[in-house]
């Protein structure tokens, strides 16, 4: 009998220490295997994700939204300016998007690969070219007067100047293969330099451009002369639609556009948005001429219904 416990005994301590080193081994095969594998698609309604301040970092935690959670929250906002824009008139063309650039983020873009016409924001276009062919050396101080009048009160008879100084049509292509831009076409006829073809994402190309590429001097020599744009530009027209009145409690660099093009009439708001100029936003519209007197408060409409994207940089 003794024997016979001792047996039974023995072989309960083997099958106890096989258990043990069974689950030991487990959590180890279970990493390998994660470790081996792709990530998977975060949960319908997962919860947003915190990213952690670094050591000695006194930056609170961030809520980082997951993946999927930012894609529905782009496609509610676009589907909701969209709406206020078609609210205001039905017929109406529209194209945007906006753009967080300490994220690399696209928040909201929509029809943002269509063509309209520039109207005036080809002056930037043309103020960023004019720089470049300089070599980037800072202009003297008529020229940077002419460039400040030029964007901030969209002067049409400088940007003549200017437009005819580079070559026309040429100022565009240039950009278009400096800075890599897919929607943009000089205009048919070489003289109408507001019939440029633009797309909401080439616009956000160009700002990221001068925020991220073009030296510190003409950077600031550009981005101080959008931000001075006056209520009453150089024709005498309201250049506060879209993003000055849409967006009214944050800080902005603007270059507007507005007139008509052929049977259409244009209205482009574009811009920086927020403190350190966080986002880009370009909200694009068209309609048929006889609606010229409507179309402004689409653009706002729009802009006003993006505002909440950008509401992290309301000053």
């Amino acid at each position: 009998m003794k024997c016979l416990l001792t047996l039974v005994v023995t072989a309960l301590l083997c099958a106890a220490g096989v258990g043990l080193t069974a689950a030991e081994i487990a959590p180890a095969a279970h990493a390998s295997m994660v470790a081996g594998h792709s990530t998977p698609a975060p949960p319908r309604r997962s919860p947003a994700v915190t990213t952690p301040a670094a050591r000695g970092d006194s930056t609170p935690a961030v809520p980082v939204a997951p993946a999927a959670d930012q894609a529905t929250t782009a496609a509610t906002a676009a589907n909701r300016a969209a709406q206020a824009m078609h609210a205001v008139l039905p017929d109406v063309q529209d194209g945007f998007e906006v753009f967080d650039q300490s994220t690399g983020t696209v928040l909201a873009s929509r029809n943002a690969g269509q063509q309209f016409a520039a109207m005036s924001v080809v002056k930037l276009l043309i103020a960023v070219d004019a720089l470049a062919r300089d070599n980037w050396e800072t202009p003297e101080g008529a020229t940077q007067q002419e460039m400040q009048q030029m964007l901030a009160d969209s002067d049409d008879e400088i940007a003549d100047r200017l437009w005819t100084a580079g070559g026309g049509p040429a100022i565009v292509t240039r950009m278009v293969g400096q800075l890599g831009l897919t929607g943009t076409q000089p205009p048919e006829d070489p003289g109408e330099w507001g019939d440029t073809l633009i797309t909401a994402q080439d616009m956000v190309t160009v700002y990221r451009y001068i925020s991220e590429r073009v030296p510190g001097p003409d950077r600031d020599l550009l981005l101080g002369a959008l931000s001075d744009a006056p209520r009453i530009a150089a024709d005498g027209f309201n250049q506060y639609f879209g993003i000055p009145d849409g967006m009214p409690h944050t800080t902005w660099a603007i270059k507007q556009g507005w007139g008509t093009s052929g049977s259409q009439a244009v209205m482009d708001s574009t811009g920086l948005v927020g403190t350190d100029s966080r986002y880009v936003v370009v909200v694009l519209a068209s309609a048929p001429a006889n609606s010229y007197s409507t179309v402004p408060a689409v653009v706002t409409a729009g802009a006003g219904a993006l505002a909440g994207l950008v509401s992290a940089a309301t000053s």
